[in-house]
């Protein structure tokens, strides 16, 4: 995703790479930031531009390398327009160091290019979480498409574990639904302890974000693939909506799904889908049950994936001559 080895800081010396050890709390912090704006001065920046750049070093305390900031930001709910300079800053500071570390392509990231991560990089995410809370968390936005807010909003009156129900009330115009869970979902959920009205245990639904982007620092050093990185807890969302549309192929129904209030909001995830099956070029159905799969199998289908979900298959579309 980027070029360039990791650099981490240490407070005494200024420069360092000091891969596999243990920093000490002192230098979770990057160090110099003086020396930095006065080097921005050199290099022709306002005055104005040094102190928000500073501003944005500070909002970083706690990372432990280049790549660690950009992850953070990539993940941050800022502005498109902050997030560009955080990371020209960042990257400015990275040349600083001396250690140039190359910036990752922002426009992944852009909400009018979505990332959707495949059903197999969800399903390793859900088996990896070792935490009940997170993994709940997880699974709401998997099942159902809410939002960082909307999950962390949820109380226990919002759940039916008998009948397997949760209501998502939404926010940022998404309206308000009821969705059916899974067993293992509801399973979880009642392993959880209900001392309050509230379920989760997290003040601030940005805390959700930060144990995404724990585990996907795990599974990118597990698999070698970068694509973990682009994960936000957003992008669960973006995988809900993409999924229901790809297994029903409705797009009224999918923004029923997505609580959408305007339907163009929705016919930007139909292309999403494309990256799985090439639909140009086949006929995809989708199987819920074994059933179904023999029967799809019988009639010339190939399976394409197996998920926790149910299975994809595909054949050659016929073209008729007429």
């Amino acid at each position: 995703m980027w070029a360039g080895r990791s650099v981490r800081y240490d407070r005494g010396v200024g420069i360092a790479e000091v891969e596999g050890s243990n920093p000490s709390p002192s230098t979770m912090f990057p160090p110099h930031t003086l020396e930095f704006g006065l080097w921005l001065l050199r290099k022709g920046n306002r005055e104005s531009s040094i102190k928000r750049k500073l501003k944005f070093l500070k909002a970083l305390r706690g990372c432990l390398s280049i790549e660690e900031m950009y992850e953070r930001i990539l993940g941050s709910k800022w502005s498109e327009k902050s997030k560009e300079l955080a990371l020209e800053t960042v990257y400015q500071f990275s040349v600083f160091l001396g250690k140039p570390v190359e910036k990752p392509n922002f426009r992944a990231y852009r909400n009018s290019e979505a990332y959707v991560p495949t059903p197999e990089m969800v399903r390793r995410l859900v088996d990896r979480v070792r935490s009940l809370e997170v993994k709940a968390q997880v699974l709401l936005a998997i099942e159902t498409g809410a939002s960082a807010s909307e999950v962390h909003n949820i109380t226990w009156k919002d759940i039916n574990l008998q009948e397997r129900k949760i209501t998502i009330r939404g926010v940022k115009g998404h309206q308000t639904w009821c969705y059916p869970i899974s067993q293992e979902l509801a399973h979880i959920l009642n392993l959880l302890p209900k001392t309050g009205e509230r379920i989760w245990k997290v003040k601030d639904p940005i805390n959700l974000g930060k144990n995404i982007r724990q585990y996907r620092r795990i599974l990118f050093h597990e698999t070698g693939n970068p694509d973990y990185l682009k994960l936000t807890f957003h992008s669960l969302r973006h995988f809900a909506i993409s999924w229901f549309y790809f297994k029903t192929k409705d797009i009224v129904a999918t923004q029923r799904f997505a609580r959408h209030c305007n339907i163009q909001n929705t016919l930007r995830y139909v292309h999403l889908v494309k990256s799985w099956v090439k639909e140009n070029e086949f006929d995809v159905v989708y199987a819920q049950g074994k059933g179904e799969l023999t029967k799809y199998l019988s009639e010339g289908y190939e399976l394409v994936a197996h998920t926790e979900w149910g299975y994809c298959l595909r054949k050659p579309k016929t073209i008729l001559n007429l």
